[in-house]
């Protein structure tokens, strides 16, 4: 008897409404075969519409006063500043901790908030580990707690890709005329060429753990689309009358 798994990929801010053009233009044509051969609806959101509330309360079945993950940030241990959101503060069960507990093995990669990796029956990659450095000759040390099991940490490592990395063929289908831009004016290319890198990571490490992780259930997470959307979402067609 074939053996079941359960992808779970999640995709901040993606659209149905942009979507639909798309898969009927042929540009998401794995995507149209997934509709036409599954099941699609709209999903209702909660509010406030904050990611790592609700990313928490799709891993755990719970809304945010029960899960206990409010926003972006979180108090210190010593109560005296704030930092960016941990896993800590989840006061309930993920999918993957209830699957463990029966014995199924979960692969999660970059799911937010994930951070520390938890010691879990399979791969945990946390949210923290395809983060980029801001400038490209800085270093980029993984950061403690980033992947367990730490047998890991080295493999993975070398799954990261780097925004220099990304040579014009791959950023010119996104900034056509890449090549008139000056980017000591224009810092815009830049941080397109680390959202990219930054999905390309989690790609390169959720296909590694696929390929060479035994599991039965695995989850993904994507914020490249709620980057994009920030930055250049109020350029989509239909051209908006404030807009240049």
């Amino acid at each position: 008897m074939q053996h079941k798994k359960v992808l779970l990929i999640g995709w901040d801010a993606a659209d149905w409404k942009v979507i639909h053009p798309l898969m009927e233009q042929g540009k998401m044509p794995g995507m149209k075969t997934l509709v036409e051969h599954g099941t699609m609806s709209e999903m209702m959101t909660l509010h406030p519409i904050l990611s790592p509330m609700l990313w928490t309360s799709i891993a755990t079945g719970k809304h945010c006063f029960n899960h206990g993950i409010y926003g972006f940030s979180e108090p210190t241990p010593d109560n005296k500043s704030i930092r960016p959101i941990t896993n800590l503060s989840r006061k309930t069960k993920a999918i993957w901790n209830i699957l463990n507990q029966k014995g199924y093995k979960s692969n999660v990669i970059g799911w937010w908030p994930s951070h520390p990796a938890e010691p879990i029956n399979g791969v945990m990659v946390s949210n923290q580990f395809h983060h980029s450095p801001r400038q490209p000759d800085q270093i980029w040390p993984l950061l403690p707690e980033t992947i367990s099991p730490s047998r890991l940490n080295d493999i993975l490592q070398n799954q990261r890709v780097y925004p220099q990395e990304l040579v014009a063929d791959v950023l010119e289908p996104f900034i056509p005329k890449l090549q008139e831009i000056d980017f000591e004016k224009d810092k815009r290319p830049i941080g397109v060429a680390r959202t990219l890198a930054e999905a390309s990571t989690i790609q390169a490490t959720a296909t590694h753990l696929i390929q060479n992780e035994p599991w039965d259930f695995m989850a993904v997470y994507f914020d490249a689309i709620d980057h994009f959307s920030h930055g250049f979402m109020k350029y989509h067609p239909p051209r908006q009358a404030w807009i240049p």
